[in-house]
């Protein structure tokens, strides 16, 4: 259930330069995960400056343990992406092997 101080943002109509406000997620370090509303196209050149938060301040060892665990996500995403590119690779030696193979025999 959604309380009210969230509900009161989602009946907001218009941001500033007249767009519907979406959610976002803050992560920088005084305010990791700390989700609030904005101009559709925050964070760019043509976005206007509508900003508002949507959840309360949080405790400081909120912050702390967010903050400390960030950089194993990144690290593990950072991990992931090696292993897909990886994969992609296999992915196109053993299709040219196979179509290798499949010439000779047709041919």
């Amino acid at each position: 259930m959604e309380d009210s101080h969230s509900l009161q943002k989602l009946n907001r109509k218009l941001c500033y330069c007249g767009h519907i406000p979406v959610m976002k997620t803050s992560w920088t370090e005084s305010n990791p995960g700390r989700r609030f509303w904005g101009c559709r196209f925050y964070g760019k050149d043509d976005a206007c400056d509508f900003f508002d938060w949507a959840d309360p301040t949080v405790h400081d060892r909120y912050k702390l343990v967010i903050n400390g665990l960030l950089p194993k996500k990144n690290e593990g995403e950072k991990e992931k992406e090696k292993l897909s590119k990886t994969m992609r690779m296999y992915r196109l030696f053993f299709s040219l092997v196979v179509l290798y193979f499949v010439v000779r025999v047709v041919f």
